[in-house]
C-alpha cells in the first residue's frame, strides 16, 4: 500500500471511530434507565448507532468481496487453492447438516420449543459446524505449537 491510500485509509479510520465516540456519548449521557423506560429515546439515541453499524458492517463486507474477487482475478493459482478450500467447507457443511437430527427440541421442563422441523435441522447442524471448525482449528493450533517446540 502506498502513502497516499495509508494516508486515506488512516482518516477514514478516525471518521467512523470520532462518529462512533459520538454516538457513545450519547448513549452513555441518556443513561440506561431513560433507554429502557422511552421508546422515544431509543429511537433518538440507539436506533442510529446501529444503522450506522450496520452500514459499516455492510460496506466493509462488500469492498472485502470486491477486492477478494479481484485478488483471485489477479492470481489464479491461488483461486484454485482457494475453491478447494470452499469446497471443504462446504463439504464439511453438509455433511454436519445431514448427520445433525430434526427432533423437536425441548426446553429444561420438557415442554416442547419446536416441533420436528429442517428449522431444528439447520440450527443444530450449525451448531455442529462451528463447533467441528473450532476443534480443528484448536488441533491445528496445538500441531503447530508442539511442532514449533521441537525445533
Amino acid at each position: 500500500m502506498n502513502e497516499k491510500s495509508s494516508k486515506i485509509l488512516m482518516y477514514v479510520a478516525g471518521a467512523i471511530g470520532l462518529i462512533s465516540i459520538i454516538f457513545l456519548a450519547r448513549i452513555v449521557i441518556a443513561g440506561d434507565d431513560a433507554i429502557m423506560a422511552s421508546a422515544e429515546v431509543q429511537n433518538s439515541v440507539v436506533t442510529p448507532f446501529i444503522i450506522f453499524s450496520i452500514i459499516i458492517l455492510i460496506l466493509t463486507a462488500v469492498i472485502t468481496f470486491i477486492f477478494s474477487g479481484y485478488n483471485l482475478v489477479q492470481h489464479p493459482e491461488s483461486a484454485k487453492k482457494t475453491l478447494m478450500g470452499v469446497g471443504v467447507l462446504v463439504g464439511l457443511l453438509l455433511i454436519t447438516y445431514f448427520v445433525s437430527p430434526n427432533s423437536e427440541v425441548l426446553d429444561l421442563t420438557g415442554k416442547v420449543l419446536m416441533e420436528e422441523s429442517s428449522t431444528s435441522q439447520l440450527i443444530s447442524a450449525g451448531i455442529s459446524y462451528s463447533f467441528l471448525l473450532g476443534t480443528i482449528g484448536i488441533g491445528f493450533f496445538l500441531w503447530d505449537f508442539v511442532k514449533s517446540m521441537i525445533k
